[in-house]
């Protein structure tokens, strides 16, 4: 079987692991969110604004730091929502699975790595 097509049946068995399926079900929750897509819009147009004050020497300093600041607050209302936590914890535990399986097949091309104890219950790089 040719290598391209085997990495495309790995792809999507980590898409259907638990793993895969949680991240996609947060992804979809978190680009469907209302509060979410008011803020990105909001934040979309404050830089649009900071933006078009940038170079501009006559541009109003305080509401320069004004329209900075509102950034920072959207921002971090952002990641104070239940639904980006959600988002953000389902993306780790995928990349976490993603990483296992690249140390799996970096074993296999190249042997184990310094540090091997040879128990694989101590790395899972090689099962």
């Amino acid at each position: 079987m040719e290598i391209f097509e085997l990495a495309k049946q790995l792809g999507v068995a980590i898409k259907d692991s638990d793993e895969g399926k949680r991240a996609e079900a947060a992804r979809r929750a978190y680009e469907e969110n209302e509060k979410i897509a008011a803020l990105t819009t909001e934040f979309e147009v404050q830089q649009k604004a900071l933006a078009s004050m940038a170079g501009n020497a006559d541009a109003d300093k305080n509401l320069v730091d004004a329209i900075q600041e509102r950034l920072n607050e959207i921002y971090d209302e952002v990641l104070a929502t239940d639904v980006y936590k959600t988002y953000e914890s389902a993306r780790a535990d995928l990349d976490k699975l993603v990483s296992k399986v690249h140390a799996v097949m970096a074993a296999q091309i190249g042997g184990p790595g310094a540090g091997c104890t040879h128990d694989c219950s101590t790395c899972g790089g090689c099962s």
